[in-house]
């Protein structure tokens, strides 16, 4: 027997996704596995999902695999290797809510106003959706009578099988089909859930040695599992059993038929009540809306919400559901507005009425008026219109404020992610893991293989760059059929380039396809763990040889491929100019890097707080490994999780790195962020960092760097006073695009709403709700119509990145702050960053002198163009 030591290493604990690929890892091997939790000292055999589930296994928790059998030796190196590389990150795909505001939320005054109905809830899935509410009760209950039609224990024992049969078989369709990769880990989970052993064994013998109909040994049985999985102190756990409770009401539907089951308890039909039990499947009362829709819903299962029509589904109003649901998981990735309510909130509202679900706030809206109506038209319009900004944001060439260009590229594993990828703008591919072909198959790929696997790869690219790693395999990575020797300390063991020589068929294979993709495209090769120049000519030599078994099969193939290295080892990080002899490019996999240098394992769940890509020392090797490959004429990448972190970009593009590359949905998030960033105050940010103490005073630095945007030129107020304004100059105050002339906002709310949300448009501002909200603070203590049908609302917000000017002119003169006042014609809205000083007051002086001037006034009245508006603007801001 082998046994392997870890320490779970998921913020959500074990739970089914990770169970289910556990299984996967075992069964490719002809062992036994025993799965220990010495904390609560549960012990599970891993063929069984829900005995792993149920064993409460929590983050930190220390474990043990015991692994016994023919192939105990191979199958623990897999293990082994599985539960450092993938197990670590299975949540990583998981959207998880925003943290949760403290204390009751800010409300827009329209919010407050008489006859607005809401209920206060919890978010689940941001965004916004208003239609009809359409009410789903659960069933009571699976009936209790025998499926078979009669007390016959074979009869009944073979429609249960039959059942989960019908289950298991739409379970891997529909997972097959599914576009959106959580809906797939999902359906997986549960189908690991239905096939488990233990979970069938014991209802078929209460089926058959109990005589006990089949509907209420589910019911038992899925009571059971659940009420060891709801005793779980982590509430990701907890609402696992609701996903067994989904599994139970399938094959309950499939034993007896959606229309045999028992009805909801009595009761006014168009409400939800308390009461009802868990394990029977969702049924309709009262009216269905025949078009958009909000489902109102004590509990969705994940196949439920699945089974949606989504083009009509607006919204959801969920009971006791948290936001770690699978359901809300499925809500989030697929942008469906959520939110839970309390029961007996739940139960107050009708079928057919009309609902506003606000995710963002956690709040659900009954029968709202005219105005809020307007309010969120507003907000929905604005949505829309980020989303098609970000879109294009995607597609645009990365470059920095000061047009510096910078490839933003996606790593990938397979040609599977290879459209995402591309959809999500990457501008390349810098990084392909070839390994995955090797992994997890008893034999290794052939040329033919490889070569139709990067030639789909460079096809797909359409000219764009693809770099193919070189096999990494080796150390924490071990195949089974590549004889390598078990290691004490594997990660510095011989892996990646160190075993070429030894198995130079293997490489040899793999570079003869990759030379014969490349006549496809550009195509690049990339050299794993090198610390040598000898290993990059062993490599080159390969090719060559690569290259002359080709030209001997008459096969098309490239005679000029671009080899790069991996910088992951501090030996090469200190000698790229030797390196460049051989080296064409270079790509820093920051990861191990890091953890070379600074001799911390970076899977360790003690050492945590060491593994800092803060720390002064290394953002001084990154910096001087930078200067070499500028120094040596070199392209220079990185392709670790620093690149795809908004937070450090600053410091990688103070460095001066050509390329970065990340996971795919985080390269739009990275294009905007690098967009508002100068190279020259990112390269001023870097220095100061590596000279920083420790790691807390560059993190502190580093932050101060990221909230209050950047720095800039100072303009001066008439021609003497300094007002600082941390962006361009007095031109970059105001823009086009926000200026709205002819605008249908009719309120004072509607009016800021708007102004916030063309600044957010503008990328001035992270957030439009939170300057609305300090402007609104300052409004409700003094109103800022000034007479002379102006008005000048203001506030300052940590989401600002640079102060700001938005201009509005409505359709409709605007009652600003109640009847009684003057009519609003115009409104300047004034947006200054936290710690943008005393600039807003001084702005705010300035316009106010220049309004008193009735032609300036008139001049703004009368502009038929945006270019007008800010042209007189801009004249007030210079004259002061």
């Amino acid at each position: 027997m082998i046994r392997i030591r870890f320490d779970f290493p998921l913020a959500n604990g074990l739970h089914a996704r990770p169970a289910s690929l556990l299984q996967q890892a075992c069964r490719r091997f002809a062992v036994t596995v025993v799965f220990r939790n010495e904390r609560n000292h549960h012990r599970a055999d891993v063929v069984s999902a829900l005995e792993l589930v149920a064993s409460s296994t929590l983050v930190h928790d220390p474990c043990s695999l015991e692994i016994s059998g023919r192939q105990e030796k191979e199958a623990a190196r897999a293990l082994d290797a599985f539960l450092r590389r993938k197990l670590p990150h299975v949540d990583d795909d998981i959207p998880m809510p925003d943290a949760p505001q403290e204390g009751t939320p800010w409300l827009p005054p329209v919010f407050h106003e008489k006859g607005v109905h809401s209920f206060q809830g919890r978010t689940l899935a941001p965004g916004t959706g208003s239609a009809r509410a359409e009410i789903l009760h659960r069933a009571r209950s699976l009936p209790k009578r025998f499926a078979a039609g009669e007390k016959d224990g074979k009869k009944e024992l073979q429609l249960f099988e039959k059942a989960c049969l019908e289950v298991e078989t739409e379970l891997k369709t529909t997972a097959a089909g599914a576009r959106e990769r959580n809906a797939a880990a999902i359906l997986n989970a549960h189908l690991a859930m239905v096939a488990d052993p233990g979970y069938r064994a014991r209802i078929a013998g209460l089926i058959v040695k109990k005589k006990m109909p089949a509907g209420a040994a589910i019911e038992k049985v899925t009571a059971l599992f659940a009420r060891t999985m709801q005793r779980s102190s982590s509430v990701y756990l907890r609402e696992r059993a609701d996903d067994l409770k989904d599994i139970a009401a399938r094959l309950g539907e499939k034993l007896y038929g959606r229309s045999s089951l028992p009805p909801p308890p009595r009761g006014p039909s168009s409400r939800i009540h308390k009461g009802q039990r868990p394990c029977g499947p969702l049924v309709h009362k009262g009216p269905r809306p025949s078009g958009p829709r909000v489902i109102v819903a004590a509990g969705l299962s994940p196949s439920e919400l699945l089974a949606l029509d989504r083009r009509r589904l607006r919204g959801l109003v969920l009971g006791d559901v948290s936001a770690t649901s699978h359901s809300a998981i499925l809500a989030r990735s697929f942008a469906v507005p959520a939110v839970s309510l309390p029961a007996h909130e739940l139960a107050l509202i009708n079928a057919g009425e009309e609902l506003i679900v606000d995710g963002r706030r956690g709040l659900v809206i009954q029968k709202p008026g005219p105005g809020l109506k307007r309010y969120f038209r507003l907000e929905a319009d604005l949505q829309r219109r980020l989303a098609r900004r970000r879109a294009a944001l995607k597609m645009r060439p990365a470059q920095t404020r000061d047009q510096r260009r910078i490839e933003i590229a996606a790593n990938i594993g397979n040609a599977a992610e290879l459209e995402p990828a591309w959809q999500n703008g990457a501008e390349a591919i810098g990084l392909f893991r070839s390994e995955v072909l090797f992994l997890e198959r008893d034999a290794p790929p052939g040329e033919d293989e490889q070569y139709a696997v990067y030639s789909r790869a460079i096809r797909s690219a359409k000219g764009r760059a693809v770099i193919i790693r070189t096999l990494d395999v080796g150390g924490d990575k071990p195949l089974p059929y590549l004889a390598l020797p078990a290691e004490d300390n594997p990660n510095l063991g011989y892996r990646a380039v160190r075993f070429y020589g030894e198995h130079s068929g293997l490489i040899r294979c793999q570079l003869r396809a990759i030379l014969r993709a490349a006549v496809h495209g550009r195509l690049k090769v990339m050299v794993p763990m090198v610390t040598s120049l000898e290993e990059v000519r062993l490599v080159r030599n390969l090719l060559a040889e690569a290259a002359t078994e080709l030209r001997a099969r008459q096969v098309p193939h490239t005679s000029n491929l671009e080899v790069g290295i991996m910088v992951e080892t501090p030996a090469a990080a200190l000698s790229l100019e030797s390196l460049a002899k051989e080296a064409d490019f270079f790509s820093v996999g920051s990861n191990d890097l890091l953890q070379y240098f600074l001799a911390v394992d970076r899977n360790h769940p003690k050492l945590e707080g060491l593994y800092d890509p803060l720390h002064p020392a290394f953002l001084r090797l990154l910096e001087g490994l930078a200067a070499g490959a500028r120094s040596a004429n070199r392209w220079l990448g990185i392709c670790g999780e620093m690149a795809g972190n908004p937070e450090f970009l600053p410091l990688l593009v103070g460095a001066g790195f050509d390329g970065l590359s990340m996971a795919p949905q985080r390269i739009p998030a990275i294009k905007e962020r690098l967009g508002e960033l100068d190279g020259g105050e990112c390269r001023n940010l870097l220095k100061r960092a590596g000279r920083c103490a420790d790691n807390g005073e560059a993190r502190r630095l580093l932050a101060e760097f990221n909230d209050r945007g950047n720095s800039a030129p100072i303009i001066r107020s008439s021609g003497a006073d300094p007002i600082g304004l941390p962006h361009l100059g007095a031109s970059a105050l105001i823009a086009a695009e926000w200026v709205s002339l002819g605008s249908p906002s009719r309120t004072a709310g509607e009016a800021i709403r708007e102004l916030c949300g063309l600044l957010e448009l503008g990328g001035r501002v992270s957030a439009a709700s939170a300057l609305e909200e300090a402007v609104w603070k300052r409004e409700t203590t003094f109103a800022t119509d000034l007479g002379f049908g102006f008005a000048l609302p203001h506030g300052k917000a940590v989401t600002v990145k640079a102060c700001s000017i938005a201009f509005l002119r409505p359709r409709r003169p605007i009652r600003w702050s109640g009847k009684n006042s003057a009519p609003v014609r115009a409104v300047l809205l004034i947006a200054v960053p936290e710690h943008g000083g005393k600039t807003h007051l001084r702005l705010i002086a300035g316009l106010s002198r220049r309004l008193m001037d009735e032609g300036f006034r008139e001049s703004l009245f009368a502009a038929a163009e945006a270019p007008t508006v800010l042209a007189l603007i801009n004249s007030a801001v210079a004259v002061g």
